[in-house]
């Protein structure tokens, strides 16, 4: 639902008709939107949410702008109290609530406020827009009521960044993704919960919240040896996890369609920590992080630093950056230093799909177990299978241990069912081995 509101010192220009298309035409493009609202959340989740308003008549507040936008009230309080004056007159005119959509408790899913004239508040003040819940339930009969709400302002023209971005709050329960300190630029326009790219055309909603809420297509974790494809605008997604709160999830982003804002094109690699809320903390420490980072491949973490909302060097693509893992910059390493293992390599160059290659990871590889080898000690060649890593590894000829005393530690780790510590060279191959 979505209730007009004008003040008595502040008319509309903007007519109901209008607001309507502009929340429910399929195809809107009123003011220069890319569509509508609906078309927004019916785009970004492919088709999982259909979600429309009925627009109200034009209610006229009792009070003037100013009363409702005053700075040295509670921020929520005038907005809570508007909200119920227009709810009342509706409910007095015999308003048929019962057509809008409701949960199991009968909560009614989304309240929409637009109130008439431009923004006059400062962040958290008046009227700035937000998304909150009403002081008290209000019910509308028939076993329904209203809670949650969001409220914006319109302005001179409707445009779909912040009603969109105030909608993801309401009825996808999004967070925000910018920093609320301003020390930090959060994931920067590379998301609608945070600076959304552009008024008329937002970005799309990033790949973690898409999983989140259930809008993925689909969702492929990351094994070693996979050479991974992966669309654009499909919402197809490779997952690599530490435990079920912190992993990465990749995407395909390119500069088309709901995302031409975007301020670069190719492989957006994100860090997540569920347990964080939100992304308040830049420090980038084991203890102080973002909820959800962007693993930004020029290294230079720019909006950790508070620097820029994105730049041309943010993604993965050939031929400029073509690889991530723990040791490049920046490392995909856990929160807590530890390596993750994860070696993404072979990034293809920006486009609608995009391939890379999941390589066997680099350095010592602890604690595995040896399930067969190959070869013989008079021999310059070994193989061996090893717990974790895929398939067949060769024993590297310029081993400095030599192919056959390394060789002889792995046959003697798999009779007696022992542990061994392997460093995997940078080409893959087995470089040295130490039975434990």
């Amino acid at each position: 639902m979505c209730i007009l509101i004008r003040f008595t010192d502040v008319s509309e220009t903007i007519s109901q008709q209008e607001v309507s298309d502009f929340c429910n035409l399929s195809g809107y493009s009123g003011f220069g939107n890319n569509g509508s609202v609906h078309d927004y959340f019916y785009d970004n989740s492919r088709g999982k949410l259909t979600y429309t308003n009925v627009v109200t008549q034009y209610y006229t507040a009792k009070h003037d702008r100013s009363y409702y936008t005053d700075p040295a009230i509670s921020y929520g309080t005038r907005a809570r109290e508007l909200i119920v004056e227009a709810l009342d007159d509706l409910k007095s005119q015999g308003f048929d609530f019962s057509p809008l959509s409701s949960d199991g408790s009968g909560y009614i899913y989304a309240l929409n406020v637009f109130y008439v004239g431009p923004r006059v508040n400062n962040w958290a003040e008046g009227l700035w827009p937000h998304s909150w819940v009403l002081a008290s339930d209000y019910n509308v009969g028939g076993g329904k009521k209203f809670r949650d709400y969001q409220i914006t302002n319109m302005g001179s023209e409707l445009t779909l960044r912040t009603f969109c971005h105030e909608n993801g709050h309401m009825i996808c329960d999004f967070p925000d993704l910018y920093d609320y300190g301003y020390e930090s630029s959060g994931v920067g326009n590379y998301c609608l919960m945070c600076f959304g790219g552009n008024n008329k055309n937002p970005v799309q909603v990033c790949a973690y919240l898409k999983n989140e809420v259930g809008w993925a297509t689909k969702v492929t974790s990351i094994t070693p040896g996979i050479t991974a494809t992966l669309p654009a605008a499909n919402n197809d997604f490779y997952v690599y996890a530490k435990n079920a709160t912190e992993y990465f999830i990749i995407e395909n982003r390119q500069k088309t369609g709901r995302d031409t804002f975007l301020p670069d094109a190719g492989l957006a690699i994100w860090h997540v920590d569920e347990q964080k809320n939100g992304n308040n903390e830049e420090q980038m420490t084991a203890s102080q992080h973002y909820e959800c980072s962007l693993e930004q491949a020029d290294g230079r973490f720019d909006l950790e630093k508070d620097v820029n909302g994105g730049d041309s060097e943010d993604l993965f693509a050939s031929p400029y950056k073509t690889e991530f893992s723990d040791s490049t910059t920046p490392k995909s390493q856990w929160w807590d230093g530890s390596n993750s293992s994860l070696n993404i390599t072979q990034i293809s160059e920006p486009g609608s799909t995009m391939t890379f290659v999941v390589s066997d990871t680099s350095g010592w590889v602890t604690n595995k177990k040896v399930i067969n080898t190959y070869g013989h000690v008079n021999t310059r060649y070994g193989f061996a299978i090893v717990e974790g890593l895929s398939g067949w590894k060769q024993i590297t000829p310029s081993s400095p241990d030599g192919v056959s005393n390394v060789l002889d530690i792995l046959k003697v780790a798999q009779a007696n069912e022992r542990q061994v510590n392997i460093y995997i060279g940078s080409d893959g191959k087995i470089l040295a081995a130490i039975m434990l």
